[in-house]
């Protein structure tokens, strides 16, 4: 199944109609980490990378998730972050995974319930057992462990 999305983007640098992921997903990027001669510009990614994931596509929906984690182009939003990770995660997106534990177990421990807390757990383990340095580096940080 292919899926078509055509987006009107104002403010941006080239102000065009997009249905394409790659144009979208770069675009978010460059934005948020002033890469390929882009300067760095939040609000600019944010509406990129709000357009990329409406592609579902799991880097682009990870970026978005940044996003509001940090608050970058957008009000702070730990739950919205959570939620992104979460659908991301779900599509085996490794740092996404890493994500979700970090925000059930850490930054939002208080808020969020135990069986989010365990469902945290589970995609640090999937990550880690996929070999992201990252999450083994926060797996043996959090439980004294090597694997």
């Amino acid at each position: 199944m292919i899926l078509l999305v055509t987006f009107v983007v104002v403010g941006c640098s080239n102000k065009q109609l997009t249905n394409d992921l790659n144009v979208a997903h770069s675009s978010c990027y460059n934005y948020s980490y002033g890469e390929s001669d882009f300067e760095k510009d939040y609000d600019k990614a944010f509406k990129w990378c709000t357009i990329a994931a409406e592609f579902n596509e799991p880097s682009s929906v990870t970026l978005l998730a940044e996003l509001y984690l940090m608050g970058n182009g957008t009000s702070k939003d730990l739950a919205k972050a959570h939620e992104l990770y979460l659908k991301a995660a779900k599509q085996d997106h490794l740092h996404a995974q890493l994500m979700v534990f970090l925000i059930s177990n850490l930054y939002m421990y208080e808020a969020t319930t135990h069986e989010e807390k365990v469902e945290g757990v589970m995609y640090l383990e999937k990550a880690r057992d996929r070999g992201y340095q990252k999450a083994i580096d926060v797996y043996n940080q959090a439980y004294g462990k090597e694997i």
